[in-house]
């Protein structure tokens, strides 16, 4: 009984020694904070502005403010720094969508953003989301604490003639020998998990964002590298040597992999025959970028990446991807992005059975796939993209796809002629042979392998973006030779030469090498650019 009135009485040293302990426990939750935001690799302007707010907190007494401060004004300071750092050029992609048909890889926002603007801003935003437990007990635990407060401040602003003489109790030596000996120890820690991680990673510029941790350096070692997100692109490579023979960065990727905390993976124009071993430790690997890097097979354990949530595979046609497991995506729920593109030799997919989560579905240039796997599982499927897959004879069944937003198809699509939607046309251009790719000629289709009602009112829905004309030589800029890389020498927009006096421009087609083309639409492109952006015309045309 004695107790509870100490408790409840304002002035009493009890209450305050209660006050004092709650104080130690907000900066516990505020320590843990900052704890998360090193280890997820958050900027060093946010991680210091952080850090001086929580060491404030242990030596000022106006503890409500502080908890403003890193429930309200810290999330809002990330927002404002994304928005600060990170540049798009809106009118580019508005010319981009004008001018290139509809699923052509110059649409995706993603070609003409900045991978590595993209990386820190998505790890930034990410810090905010709760996705663990951790997340969850301290923003909780950090909310209720500033309701607490609020509560207590009601009751003063009710009862003003309660205000305290003070808050905490007074000459508690200890207590405030412990907030100065916490406040130390907080920017000492802070700053040696900043200074040694970023020593570790220095001799790998490739590590766009690592995990802010205190690592004991070790002389010559390339594996202590805490990395969170490997970005190494090369978008338009100069010479013939650089677009066949790629720096190889198997060994790199295997030294930033070795610590298992890789999350992203992106690379455009290096080698990477295969994955290797060292990576199948990254269990949090979310997002998985191979461009033109030579890889024709997955292992095995590729399927082992169940939070995996972008997946983005270019493959060459020199070194294309010869087959995936069979198993590959039947655990990986998380995945919400596939873009497969140059998969030439590729006959079967796996089964789609385990993409219950997957938004977007790119396929291009499958020139011998016949038949795609049912979408049975694919309820949240907004955007299907098919590009040049002339062998292609029908679709599934679209019934399982609640929302459909976008279907694009470009090129000859078999079943558009062959009777799948009803009456077999095989005078169609698009049932023809194929005058780029050389496909044989379509024939009709069996009337049970008609499309179902609803796949029909999909195409008829978006019948502005499918069975559009077929690709003719000059329309697809093919894959660059010497020959035709020659006229450039690594320019880009300049104009080069071409037989018959043709219109032709030297383009990076899919971050391919600089190439000289004939293509109407980067040329209509470059056009557009130059007239809005008054940008200087540095080629005569």
């Amino acid at each position: 009984m004695q107790l509870a009135v100490l408790l409840t009485h304002e002035e009493s040293s009890t209450r305050k020694r209660i006050k004092l302990l709650m104080k130690f426990g907000d900066l516990a939750l505020e320590t843990l904070l900052l704890y998360q935001m090193l280890e997820a690799g958050s900027p060093a302007v946010l991680i210091g502005i952080f850090t001086f707010v929580t060491a404030s907190n242990a030596l000022a007494c106006a503890a409500m403010m502080f908890d403003f401060l890193i429930i309200i004004g810290c999330p809002m300071l990330v927002v404002i720094y994304c928005l600060s750092t990170f540049t798009f050029d809106h009118v580019k992609f508005a010319i981009n969508l004008e001018v290139f048909p509809p699923g052509w890889f110059e649409q995706g926002a993603s070609v003409l953003a900045y991978a590595e603007q993209v990386g820190v801003i998505y790890e930034s935003l990410k810090s905010l989301r709760i996705m663990t437990a951790l997340n969850f007990f301290t923003r909780i635990g950090v909310n209720m604490t500033l309701c607490f407060r609020l509560w207590l401040v009601v009751g003063l602003i009710k009862k003003p003639k309660k205000h305290r003489s003070s808050v905490y109790p007074k000459r508690h030596r200890l207590g405030a020998a412990l907030l100065v000996a916490y406040a130390a120890m907080l920017i000492i820690c802070v700053e040696e998990s900043v200074r040694t991680s970023s020593l570790a990673c220095q001799p790998h510029p490739e590590c766009v964002v690592n995990a802010r941790r205190w690592t004991v350096l070790e002389a010559g070692s390339l594996t202590q590298c805490p990395c969170l997100m490997l970005i190494d692109r090369d978008l338009a490579p100069k010479t013939y040597a650089e677009w066949e023979n790629p720096m190889n960065v198997t060994e790199k990727v295997a030294q930033l992999a070795a610590k298992g905390e890789l999350q992203t993976l992106q690379l455009t124009n290096r080698y990477l025959g295969t994955l290797p071993e060292e990576l199948r430790r990254c269990k949090n690997l979310r997002h998985l970028s191979s461009e033109y890097t030579h890889t024709q097979t997955f292992p095995a354990w590729i399927g082992e990446f169940t939070k995996l949530e972008f997946l983005h595979v270019e493959s060459k046609l020199t070194s294309p991807m010869v087959v995936l497991p069979d198993d590959m995506f039947d655990d990986m729920s998380a995945l919400t992005f596939i873009h497969f593109a140059l998969f030439i030799p590729v006959a079967k997919l796996p089964s789609f059975d385990g993409l219950a989560n997957l938004k977007s579905l790119t396929l291009a240039v499958f020139l011998l796939l016949e038949e795609l796997p049912a979408f049975d599982k694919l309820h949240n499927l907004e955007r299907i993209v098919l590009a040049s897959m002339p062998a292609l004879n029908g679709l599934p069944d679209f019934a399982p796809i609640s929302d459909l937003k976008s279907f694009a198809v470009s090129d000859r699509g078999a079943w558009c002629c062959n009777g799948f939607l009803g009456d077999c046309d095989l005078t169609d251009g698009k049932c023809g042979v194929h005058p780029m790719w050389g496909t044989p000629a379509a024939t009709c289709v069996a009337s049970d392998r008609a499309a179902t009602p609803t796949t029909l009112a999909a195409v008829k829905t978006f019948s502005a973006t499918t069975c559009g004309p077929v690709l003719r030589p000059g329309d697809l800029v093919g894959p660059p030779t010497p020959e035709l890389m020659a006229p450039c020498n690594g320019t880009m927009w300049k104009q080069c030469e071409w037989p018959g006096g043709v219109e032709a421009m030297c383009y990076s087609t899919r971050f391919m090498a600089i190439t000289c083309t004939t293509s109407a639409y980067p040329i209509e492109m470059r056009r557009g650019q130059t007239e809005l952006l008054h940008q200087p015309c540095l080629w005569a045309w």
